[in-house]
């Protein structure tokens, strides 16, 4: 008789254990897999920050070539005016000019006005890019994610719960860069640009004289008339003869301009082209009275551009960044817990045994009464994938190599939930 009772005693613990480590082993992979999903949404934020931000770039330099092209055919139609002019004196050739000016002047009004349409356009999604940015950094936030870890959780098991640990989030590695602090995407914009776009030029010399032809051209975002916003972009093409000096054999001035042209594309435009002073390039100076010109005829000013965006970038004070500047990490880390009652099938719960053969968990009265308690942690990590170009690129919020992984959990994580119940792992 007593060895029946023993052997039922050993049988009834032996289904309690197994009941135990099977409930144990899914609220551990249901954890993982809580604080895995939060970690791979926070990572996929980081990836649309990075596709925004490179299609934002996109299209400020789609743009920009579309002020270089307007002002390109502008500089024709104002060469093909001043040909036409001088070219009076020979009827047969005036009389041919003048139905190209016709021509070319009709193509240029066509062209300033898709322009002026392609602008709009993109500038409004260029906006819309943005704020979308903000609205995905929305879902990012603790609530919103403590919400994905208990749907996760349930999806394995209604009788588990998920709780993100706050303060184990990440100190926000992101915020939105506007005003001086869009100088970053201005640059990134600029160094985009094609060759054409950013300095375009040609000298030619004229055979049996010392005069040379010199072509001088270029796009580039300027700040602002009336504030020190980057919010206007500028293009001018000027072609002047150049007469070269007695004294400086090297070195010639202009002595004829010949063609200008000149293109605002600003939200509160300027309607006229920057002044000629000590900050303006050379190339600017190098035709400086066809530059002058601009104003007087051939500019074109456009004021559907909403300028640069405030987009999102890494946050150079967060806490990841003063850590490790040049490859910053977020995380997250979840606690999974199971409540004691008709959860864990043990031989307590499911009223097997009685008397002395009643085995009472000794799980059962913890605070809140939790039977079970798993954590997990996840990192977003910057890398970029392995093969084809092996250089090391540092993590931002332009490229989207952004990854999640599961990590240990810290002892003072740990600590945190210690009062809760056993810990899975």
């Amino acid at each position: 008789m007593f060895l029946l009772v023993i052997v039922a005693v050993l049988t009834f613990y032996q289904f309690s254990t197994g009941q135990v480590t099977t409930a144990r082993m899914r609220l551990v992979n249901a954890t993982d897999a809580a604080a895995y999903s939060a970690g791979l949404w926070r990572a996929r934020a980081f990836n649309y920050y990075a596709y925004s931000n490179r299609a934002i770039i996109f299209n400020e330099v789609a743009i920009a070539q579309t002020a270089t092209l307007v002002s390109y055919a502008g500089f024709i139609t104002q060469a093909v005016k001043n040909l036409e002019t001088v070219s009076r004196v020979i009827p047969p050739l005036n009389a041919y000019l003048r139905a190209v000016e016709r021509v070319v002047t009709n193509l240029n009004k066509a062209l300033r006005i898709m322009s002026a349409v392609e602008v709009a356009g993109r500038s409004a999604y260029i906006h819309a890019l943005a704020v979308s940015q903000d609205v995905i950094w929305g879902t990012t936030n603790g609530y919103v994610l403590n919400q994905l870890t208990n749907e996760v959780m349930k999806k394995t098991d209604e009788h588990f719960h998920g709780y993100l640990i706050r303060g184990t989030l990440g100190d926000q590695m992101t915020r939105n860069h506007g005003d001086e602090d869009r100088s970053r995407l201005k640059d990134l914009v600029q160094r985009s640009l094609d060759e054409y776009s950013v300095n375009r030029g040609l000298k030619v010399w004229i055979p049996g004289t010392t005069d040379w032809l010199v072509w001088r051209g270029q796009t580039e975002m300027i700040r602002d008339h009336d504030t020190t916003a980057m919010d206007r972009w500028q293009s001018y093409d000027t072609l002047s003869i150049h007469h070269r000096r007695w004294l400086h054999k090297r070195r010639t001035r202009e002595a004829m301009p010949l063609a200008w042209s000149g293109v605002e594309i600003a939200k509160d435009p300027k309607q006229s082209m920057d002044r000629l002073n000590g900050q303006a390039s050379s190339q600017k100076h190098d035709n400086g009275r066809a530059y002058r010109l601009i104003d007087r005829s051939g500019f074109w000013s456009a004021r559907a551009y909403l300028g640069l965006p405030a987009v999102r970038d890494l946050d150079e004070n967060s806490k990841a960044m003063r850590e490790n500047s040049r490859f910053p990490t977020d995380k997250v880390t979840v606690i999974g817990v199971i409540q004691k009652k008709n959860t864990i099938n043990t031989a307590d719960q499911t009223g097997l045994g009685a008397g002395r053969l009643k085995l009472k968990d000794a799980f059962a009265d913890f605070r809140r009464d939790a039977a079970m308690v798993a954590m997990s942690s996840a990192q977003v990590y910057f890398r970029r994938p392995p093969g084809g170009n092996e250089r090391v690129e540092y993590a931002s919020m332009y490229s989207p190599y952004w990854q999640v992984r599961l990590v240990g959990v810290d002892a003072q994580e740990r600590a945190m939930a210690g009062a809760l119940g056993t810990l899975g792992r």
